[in-house]
């Protein structure tokens, strides 16, 4: 053995570097970087992101940027940025540049990816150059220059780097430029360069990756590639390929949120035809093309770009690679699922990433602990100074002299690797999600230990208001996964909103027992002007009821006759007699004093809950019955609107003229009537006429507004309100007609049998045939004063689904009969 090594290295001094077969070693450091990093390539998903290339001269010799030519109106010595969609071709084709992105973008895995691909052409081919993968941060000497740094990192291979860059046949992929040690990153950083800009190394191919925010412009004159988020159909793409389709598909939805998909459903169902690139757009593009509008002034766009880039969706979390690979693998530990809670799945994604760092430290569970504890201090901090500054969507920081008064530096930095917390001289969370976890946990803390009430978060004066404590009190109850009691009854008084959002949104169990005492509590505060003088107090507690399906008062819900569910009505008698109609300054139509028979009206508006059983049953929308004899195309209308406001209290709104007729229809159906599609008075369920509508509304007096002579907008749900859409039924007692009708002023427009003629009273327009607008009356929680006064006549297409057309029914076989 000697003699072998003494005549090796005889060799090595007699013979020229480039006689000696150097060929195994080349092979064994290719399967060295097997081990150490390459994945199975065939799951890679391609990232994209945006080149900016700094102008350069090429010929044979140079390949450097240069700073002398004339940029012109470029500026900067820079061209613009380019958007790429695949990391790995645009890279390689640049030869050198410095590959940027946030904490867990995907910068290793892209320089991994294009190892592994020459990797293999490097084993197949002893001329191809072999991929050198260097991790910067083992560059910890101060006195060791980077080619010794090399040398010592490529091992018994690095005895022959010379040869290797002299006969072009070496790619340097140097990892972590950030990861120097700080004191000495600014001198190792000019070694880089200084060792890349040899002239004798012109064509060497060399990428190297930073942090972006810990990279400067004049680091190193390099191209720069800048790593951008995964988009949500990229996030698909790497799921199927790890889980396959079918499961792969169930964890991007569950990712994504059940909003997400109905609207996609929707979208899909709206637009598939006219748009061939439709999943491209509904998860990529700001807007929609000029030739397509989804909703009326393309609300239904803005709402869903407002759910699509939302900070607290988990398809948000999901589009840094990073953290997706970690939801994966929550997802692969729990039986293929990710638990049944966010709160859950947090937990588990916190010990992955604590747990990757402190394993190799041999830690104990106290570690854990001391570590979880220090940064959910800060996060409820950060979270506190966030309300204040009412920035509801931004992450806030702390200054870095703050965040050492509650963390050591040990904890810090174990935080940082875990790409929890990303310091500078600022600190923040790397995803909002973050925060509002660990704020949750520190929340648990502080309600136990009796410091913190749920009325300081939401002070009586504006507790409706969002405050930016909701998704960390919904993280919180999904601690209690069995039984989430404590936390409801925590917060159920002071904000009854954020309680329905625990019980709808936490996935904790929340017992009958405790529903039901909600009930008790709650519903009294819907006409309570005592304890909720303000509307939008009473809109909240609506809301919460709807959201939770808790509001069963008379008239707002469903009931059971005979084994049949139906919409269960209020009925209000209206006694026949005169009373005046019109408005005396409607141009040409002075009021008139008119007679009417008695009727019955129902006291509210058709709620969500209730149409939702003409959708739901199989002899119901979608029956051709309904809409015999009309002017319509059938289809269409046998599709429902998108209810904007889905709570089961709320008024059903986006429904057509057509569609609230076959209700009618559907309803007496029902109800065991008999009907004859030709006349209206063989119905018992049916639209009002304009002139019950009225009389209803203002009594036999006539007042301008159904409560009164004087507008007040506290009394009903107009744009002047301030509550911002539809209102659960009944919550202005005090805006009711003379005969307790109530919400006839706002909230929703209510469709009237009738077609609208301007200039004549016509008690005859009860054709259904007709053609024309049709009626609506009642203003909504969209218009002003103006259209709130009871007299206003308004109209719209009959085949018009907006988001304030709703419905209110009479009972009785025929209209009654009309005298002047």
């Amino acid at each position: 053995q000697q003699f072998e090594n003494s005549i090796s290295q005889i060799v090595e001094i007699i013979l020229p570097d480039s006689f000696i077969d150097i060929r195994p070693l080349e092979l064994q450091y290719l399967e060295q970087l097997k081990k150490r990093g390459i994945q199975d390539q065939t799951k890679y998903t391609p990232l994209g992101g945006r080149a900016t290339e700094i102008p350069i001269i090429r010929d044979s010799f140079d390949l450097r940027p240069c700073e002398s030519i004339n940029i012109g109106k470029i500026g900067g010595g820079r061209l613009e940025p380019r958007r790429f969609e695949d990391a790995v071709g645009e890279i390689l084709a640049l030869k050198r540049a410095v590959v940027l992105g946030e904490p867990g973008a995907g910068k290793s895995t892209t320089l991994w990816k294009l190892v592994g691909d020459l990797r293999e052409k490097a084993r197949l081919d002893r001329s191809a150059p072999i991929p050198m993968f260097i991790a910067l941060g083992k560059w910890t000497a101060e006195d060791e220059g980077f080619a010794q740094f090399l040398c010592r990192e490529l091992g018994e291979l690095g005895k022959h780097l010379d040869r290797l860059l002299r006969e072009n046949r070496a790619y340097l992929f140097l990892d972590g430029l950030n990861e120097l040690p700080a004191a000495q990153r600014k001198e190792k950083t000019k070694q880089i360069r200084s060792f890349i800009e040899r002239e004798e190394l012109s064509d060497l191919t060399a990428i190297i990756s930073c942090r972006q925010l810990d990279y400067t412009e004049n680091d190193l004159e390099m191209h720069r590639v800048e790593i951008v988020p995964l988009d949500p159909i990229r996030v698909k793409e790497f799921i199927h390929r790890y889980l396959g389709e079918g499961r792969g598909e169930a964890l991007f939805w569950r990712l994504a949120g059940p909003d997400a998909e109905k609207a996609f459903r929707q979208f899909r169902h709206e637009f598939n035809e006219q748009l061939p690139d439709l999943e491209t757009i509904f998860w990529d593009d700001s807007q929609l093309p000029d030739e397509i509008s989804w909703g009326w002034n393309n609300y239904k766009w803005a709402e869903w770009l407002a759910l699509r880039e939302h900070p607290s969706s988990l398809m948000v979390l999901a589009r840094n690679p990073f953290m997706l690979v970690l939801l994966y693998s929550a997802y692969q530990e729990n039986s293929d699922s990710l638990p049944q809670n966010r709160s859950g799945l947090f937990n588990r994604f916190v010990e992955i990433l604590f747990n990757r760092e402190l394993k190799a430290k041999n830690a104990v569970k106290e570690d854990f602990d001391l570590l979880a504890d220090g940064i959910s201090q800060v996060a409820y901090r950060m979270q506190t100074r966030r309300t204040r500054a009412k920035d509801g969507d931004a992450l806030t920081v702390l200054p870095r002299h703050e965040v050492a008064d509650l963390l050591d530096q040990r904890i810090l930095s174990i935080a940082t690797r875990a790409s929890i917390l990303s310091p500078g001289e600022e600190v923040r969370f790397t995803h909002q999600l973050l925060q509002e976890y660990f704020a949750a946990r520190q929340m648990d803390a502080e309600i136990k230990a009796g410091k913190l009430v749920a009325s300081n978060l939401w002070p009586a004066a504006n507790w409706w208001e969002r405050n930016n404590w909701e998704e960390a009190t919904v993280l919180l109850a999904g601690f209690y996964d069995d039984d989430c009691t404590e936390v409801i009854n925590w917060v159920a008084d002071a904000n009854p909103e954020v309680a329905a959002m625990c019980i709808k949104k936490s996935g904790a169990t929340c017992p009958p027992a405790t529903l039901e005492d909600l009930r008790r509590r709650w519903l009294p505060r819907l006409t309570d002007l005592q304890r909720d003088p303000d509307p939008r107090a009473r809109a909240a507690v609506g809301r919460a009821l709807g959201m939770t399906g808790l509001d069963n008062r008379p008239g707002v819900g469903v009931t059971d006759k005979a084994g049949v569910v139906l919409p269960d009505i209020d009925w209000v008698d209206i006694e026949g007699g005169e009373f005046e109609y019109g408005d005396d300054d409607r141009s040409g139509n002075p009021r008139q004093r008119l007679t009417l028979d008695s009727f019955r009206i129902s006291r509210y508006p058709i709620t969500f809950r209730q149409f939702q059983l003409f959708i739901d049953d199989p002899e119901g929308m979608r029956d051709d019955r309904w809409l015999a004899g009309l002017d319509c195309d059938v289809k269409k209308e046998q599709e429902p609107g998108e209810q904007a406001f889905p709570f089961d209290n709320h008024p059903r709104e986006r429904v057509s003229w057509y569609q609230a007729i076959a209700f009618c229809r559907w309803f007496s159906w029902r109800l065991g009537g008999e009907y004859d599609l030709d006349r209206v008075d063989r119905w018992m369920i049916r639209l009002p006429t304009e002139f019950e509508w009225e009389r209803a509304a203002r009594g036999r007096t006539g007042r301008k507004y159904a409560y009164g002579e004087e507008y007040d907008p506290s009394r009903g749900n107009t744009s002047d309100t301030g509550i911002g859409q539809t209102s659960a039924v009944g919550i202005f007692p005090h805006g009711a007609s003379p005969d307790k009708v109530i919400d006839m002023t706002g909230n929703v427009w209510e469709w009237c049998l009738g077609t609208y003629h301007n200039s004549q009273i016509d008690p005859a327009n009860e054709n259904l045939a007709a053609g024309g607008s049709r009626l609506v009356r009642g203003g909504s929680w969209f218009n002003d004063r103006v259209y709130a006064r009871a007299a206003c006549r308004n109209n719209d297409h009959p085949a018009s689904r907006d988001v304030d057309d709703g419905v209110r029914v009479v009972f009785g076989l025929r209209p009654p009969s009309l005298n002047h």
